[in-house]
């Protein structure tokens, strides 16, 4: 790309060396073809020794040690995050490396408040390089001129949703509340702490403990700066997400007692769980159904097909042949450590274990099947081989054989595949750091058929991100619409229930979808979960999960 046409950035940082977040996020900014990275500002601090009097001014000695045990408990977390993560990487980088131009700036520290404001001297270096953005990574709370140095402003990350939590540290809330999510925002920055123009919202899933729920977080909320950052340069008509007034207070870090209320609540959660695990106690799935059509208030008179020994069966989808129904399913197995998809014929309601349809030596899920041209195709889950491919039946319903390899080199998981308006769609969740699927939901689209390889990208591509929404759990249309089924989670657990959407519009340019109803898992007495619908016609399918003993 010409040079010229890029948009030309700055950074504000407090030294060359970067690493964590703020390195995997410059290298991050390095791949984008759009962009240069045109400035370095870097502010230079004052000594130490006033930064601990101004710190013995503003805390209490009790507010002081509170500070200091949080610090003893990071330090204790990130042994254990050190010890047992190994997806969890960041880049570094020395900035010294890059041409870009190196700018030195004295800013005016207020300690007590954590306010920065700059000179007029440094504000002319900044405004002389008549940058597009600039990227905050380090500094205190930005007031005065600095704010208006860039044409389209100072742009920063907020990792938490600022509705509900503002101030500090980030992903500490999360888990302390045991919120299912932990939020992040990319904004631009006012003088108003956290409280921003929205230019990107999402969240991903809450981890167990503090410090992982911060890095995971630190790590999915970058893939999604370049994207953001091109669509915010270029649209000069770009609008901000709305946002209601801030009611939310600001937080900070946790006293005495939200710490040790903390420590009890985060490892005794951990611990339970990890005695559960080597009692043999598993969260299993069951798989019913009904010979009705799909509603709500029947739920509780669904048929419980039983698990095998040691296998249980999940994500269910329903074909009708001959007059019969058939419902393939993710059949796991525990000693093999993976799935294999099985299918049921069911009869006057009641069910025929026809056994397995497809295995691979890999792990399959989420069968899910269609029709094209008289022909069954099944698109199962196939993530371990970084592909979206699809089987197609030789004879159903027992024999199918690999057919294609739709997207290759893609982390992507329960993929759907169907037509509207003269376009096969396909929906799956994605993530290219191949940690985790609740969160992100990407299209494809085709105007070639649904066998092709040319599958095209959404141009909004992720199109929801939000771990409580993205997941598909299921598909179903009623002749008048489509449904698209999301799985809802809780703290540190998944499938706790499922959401049934429209799908109100979708296009080459948009996707919209309407909820229009929520599906909790309470209608079995035993069941803690469920995350799955299929329905066609006049049959309906689901599955639960319970908790069970398997030693």
């Amino acid at each position: 790309m010409d040079i010229s046409k890029k948009h030309r950035i700055g950074i504000l940082v407090k030294n060359l060396e970067q690493k964590n977040f703020n390195g995997e996020l410059i290298c991050s900014l390095l791949s984008n073809e759009n962009i240069e990275i045109d400035t370095i500002l870097v502010n230079t601090e004052g000594n130490n020794k006033n930064k601990i009097l101004d710190i013995a001014k503003k805390y209490s000695f009790k507010r002081i040690f509170e500070k200091i045990l949080f610090k003893f408990l990071i330090f204790f977390e990130k042994l254990i995050f050190n010890i047992s993560n190994s997806n969890i990487n960041f880049k570094k980088i020395n900035l010294e490396t890059l041409e870009s131009k190196k700018i030195y700036l004295k800013p005016n520290i207020d300690t007590i408040k954590n306010i920065y404001t700059y000179s007029d001297n440094d504000i002319k270096k900044i405004v002389d390089r008549n940058l597009d953005a600039l990227i905050r990574l380090e500094s205190g709370i930005i007031k005065g001129k600095l704010l208006d140095s860039t044409k389209k402003g100072i742009l920063s990350f907020h990792h938490a949703d600022s509705d509900l939590y503002r101030g500090l540290p980030p992903g500490f809330w999360e888990v302390y509340f045991k919120n299912a999510t932990t939020g992040f925002v990319i904004q631009k920055i006012n003088e108003q702490l956290d409280g921003g123009e929205l230019i990107f919202k999402g969240n991903t899933i809450t981890k167990p403990y503090f410090f992982l729920n911060q890095q995971f977080v630190f790590k999915q909320s970058i893939k999604y700066l370049n994207n953001t950052l091109n669509d915010y340069l270029s649209n000069n008509n770009f609008k901000f997400l709305d946002k209601e007034p801030y009611k939310s207070k600001i937080y900070k870090e946790p006293k005495f007692k939200e710490l040790f209320s903390y420590i009890f609540n985060t490892y005794f959660f951990i611990l339970k769980k990890i005695y559960f695990k080597f009692a043999g106690f598993k969260e299993i799935w069951n798989i019913c159904y009904t010979a009705q059509k799909f509603k709500k208030e029947n739920l509780q008179n669904y048929k419980i097909i039983n698990n095998h020994k040691k296998r249980f069966f999940a994500d269910p989808f329903v074909v009708k042949f001959k007059d019969l129904n058939y419902i393939f399913v993710e059949d796991y197995s525990f000693k093999n450590r993976r799935g294999q998809i099985s299918c049921f014929e069911i009869n006057n309601n009641e069910e025929k274990f026809l056994g397995c349809v497809l295995s691979e030596n890999f792990h399959l899920s989420f069968p899910f099947v269609f029709k094209f041209n008289d022909e069954f195709f099944m698109c199962p889950e196939t993530k371990e081989k970084k592909e979206i491919r699809i089987y197609k039946c030789k004879k159903f319903p027992n024999e199918w054989a690999y057919f294609k390899t739709l997207i290759n080199k893609i982390n992507a998981v329960d993929t759907i595949i169907f037509e509207k308006n003269n376009i096969w769609w396909l929906i799956t969740n994605t993530d290219k750091n191949n940690l985790e699927f609740s969160s992100e939901l990407s299209i494809f689209y085709s105007e070639d058929g649904p066998l092709t390889t040319n599958w095209k990208a959404h141009k909004n591509n992720p199109v929801i991100v939000n771990a409580n929404k993205a997941r598909n759990a299921g598909f179903y249309n009623d002749g008048k619409n489509i449904f698209r089924v999301s799985q809802r989670i809780g703290f540190n657990t998944y499938g706790t229930g499922f959401d049934i959407n429209t799908i109100n519009d979708i296009s080459k340019n948009s996707y919209t979808e309407i909820l229009k109803e929520k599906i909790n898992c309470n209608f079995f007495e035993d069941s803690i979960g469920t995350h799955h619908l299929t329905s066609i016609e006049n049959f309906s399918a689901i599955d639960i999960k319970r908790f069970s003993n398997q030693s």
